[in-house]
């Protein structure tokens, strides 16, 4: 993705605190939080009426001990590229059938910006 352009993204986490965190960095990076959804029946609902409108996704694995699994597969076939970010390690998200790039929380800035980089 061309760094200079500004991405609209949906950021799926279920903490509120990392959710404004996030937006935050997102807006330093010069990024726009477009939509956030909290669960996977909002985040399903969201891209089925908003797909065109997003440029990327930053989802977080787990949602309230529920697998974003669902999520994943929906951004897949709206050809919505995504980060998977998560305390768990890649042989858990690939079981869980997160495959897609990951990053481990705690993240920081640098590493935000070097996986929408990297989309």
């Amino acid at each position: 993705m061309d760094e200079a352009r500004q991405l609209r993204l949906l950021i799926v986490e279920d903490e509120g605190l990392l959710v404004m965190s996030l937006s935050d960095m997102l807006e330093e990076l010069g990024h726009q939080t477009a939509y956030v959804a909290a669960d996977v029946a909002s985040a399903l609902r969201l891209i089925l009426d908003h797909a065109k409108d997003l440029d990327a996704c930053i989802l977080d694995a787990n949602l309230g001990g529920t697998s974003a699994a669902p999520v994943a597969a929906a951004l897949r076939e709206a050809q919505i590229p995504f980060i998977v970010v998560s305390g768990y390690g890649t042989q858990d998200l690939s079981r869980a059938g997160l495959t897609e790039p990951a990053i481990a929380k705690p993240y920081h800035r640098r590493e935000l910006a070097a996986a929408l980089q990297r989309l």
